[in-house]
């Protein structure tokens, strides 16, 4: 049965017997006032009292329904009765149309909760054994894999800290049943019952019936999950082991990924996109990328798209990116040279400062200068070199990444071809061997240039 003693008792003898949570931790409460975090928040209130626990509780406020400034305020009371430090945040929910409400309310939280969370401070939520198996059977239905069907970690990094779910391995019956013992008062979320939603109608329709003939449904898919954390576990190991030579900074070769068996190469593409900071496509659009990326000819330059990140193929090897929204100038971008210039596109920013190698003579350039993007035909006489060059044969032959060659920002003095990003400057606009100069910063430095194969 739950307690706030049997939960300390629990959670000292996890993680291979050692404490999950240090006996001097920092404690975010992720408290919405509902049952879970109201049981959460009284007990480790009350576990403080015996320990060196720092607790306090944020409270986030989605303001999807009328009565969040209540729901709010009651949260206030019920910390500050507990003697608990209370932060309220207020987020906008956006992107429903694209994500569905529940995952736009669960992102705009986390983004605030990230925000929010202090260095090496834990924050916990309350999610217990119930939770679990509805997130399981939602996976199942999605059709998702060892990671989906692993449903949600006791314990995962999480912004400047740590996640920690202690309540995981006891069932919502265990905390309603302390809760009344203990009188406290919680808030009932009317929108818990809206069978429109996909886990209100995995609790209420289909996790009821699975409970009426298995009582112990939740303890046993608690079981079940932690059998495919451990497969998970697993599977990242051997996709560190492929990792090995395969994987350089950013970059994946290809030739090794073709080595590997079917299973192995998707096993360590995932584990190669979720390094780059992206969630794993679709088994379909993972199946899209293996194909197109070994499959087509060594002149191609093939790219396959999802959640907005991009996977290419160039000279051997992978990159996985940021989707690069399109660039619409119809005109040149004015620059006055003594400001920052935030570039379109999420492109970043430009601007002239001195720097021990710079080459660039600033009084040379005229009070203004304009930022264009390639149109062809384009002239340049790098510093050091003794004649013009196309810049088509220059960005060759520099190794610049097909699909960043029509992005490099290209300043100009008039129509005189001044610099490309912070690769070159004109000999025109140099300073003179030896003496100090600027350079042109651009911030943040993509990755533009191709990586080159240490055996080529």
């Amino acid at each position: 049965m739950f307690s706030p003693r049997e939960l300390q008792n629990r959670l000292q003898k996890t993680a291979g017997g050692r404490a999950l949570l240090p006996a001097d931790a920092d404690l975010c409460i992720a408290f919405s006032g509902g049952l879970d975090s109201t049981v959460l928040l009284h007990s480790f209130a009350r576990l403080a009292a015996d320990s060196r626990y720092s607790v306090r509780a944020v409270h986030i406020d989605h303001g999807l329904h009328d009565d969040s400034a209540l729901w709010r305020d009651h949260c206030e009371r019920e910390a500050r009765a507990l003697h608990v430090e209370f932060t309220s945040l207020r987020v906008a929910v956006t992107g429903i149309d694209e994500l569905g409400l529940e995952a736009a309310a669960r992102k705009a939280r986390y983004t605030a909760f990230a925000s929010e969370l202090r260095p090496d401070e834990y924050l916990l939520v309350g999610q217990h054994a119930d939770d679990q198996l509805e997130t399981l059977l939602l996976a199942l239905m999605r059709g998702a894999g060892v990671l989906g069907l692993s449903g949600m970690q006791m314990y995962e990094p999480f912004a400047a800290g740590a996640m920690v779910r202690p309540l995981w391995d006891f069932t919502r019956a265990e905390l309603e049943q302390w809760a009344r013992a203990e009188g406290l008062h919680w808030l009932t979320d009317p929108s818990n019952d809206n069978l429109a939603l996909d886990r209100n109608f995995v609790r209420h329709r289909v996790v009821a019936a699975l409970r009426e003939r298995w009582p112990a449904a939740a303890s046993t898919a608690l079981r079940s999950t932690q059998h495919l954390q451990e497969a998970w576990r697993t599977l990242e190991q051997l996709a560190a082991i492929d990792a090995e030579g395969a994987m350089v900074e950013e970059c994946l070769d290809v030739a090794r990924l073709a080595a590997l068996n079917p299973e192995r190469r998707r096993n360590l593409l995932r584990y190669w996109i979720r390094r780059r900071g992206a969630r794993p496509p679709s088994t379909r659009k993972l199946a899209a990328i293996e194909h197109d990326m070994l499959a087509a000819s060594a002149d191609r330059v093939p790219c396959v798209a999802w959640d907005g990140w991009e996977i290419r193929r160039h000279r051997g090897w992978l990159y996985c990116e940021h989707h690069l929204p399109p660039l619409a100038l119809e005109q040149a971008i004015d620059w006055p040279g003594d400001a920052p210039l935030d570039l379109p596109a999420g492109l970043g920013t430009l601007r002239i400062a001195p720097t021990e190698s710079g080459r660039l003579d600033a009084a040379k350039l005229p009070p203004r200068l304009s930022v264009r993007f390639r149109e062809g035909g384009e002239l340049l006489q790098p510093v050091g070199h003794a004649f013009h060059h196309r810049l088509k044969k220059l960005l060759q032959a520099a190794d610049v990444l097909p699909w960043w060659r029509e992005r490099l920002p290209l300043i100009y003095a008039g129509e005189q071809l001044v610099a490309v990003g912070d690769l070159w400057i004109d000999a025109q606009f140099a300073t003179p061997p030896g003496q100090p100069g600027m350079s042109i910063v651009w911030e943040p430095r993509p990755h533009v240039l191709a990586r080159h194969r240490a055996d080529a």
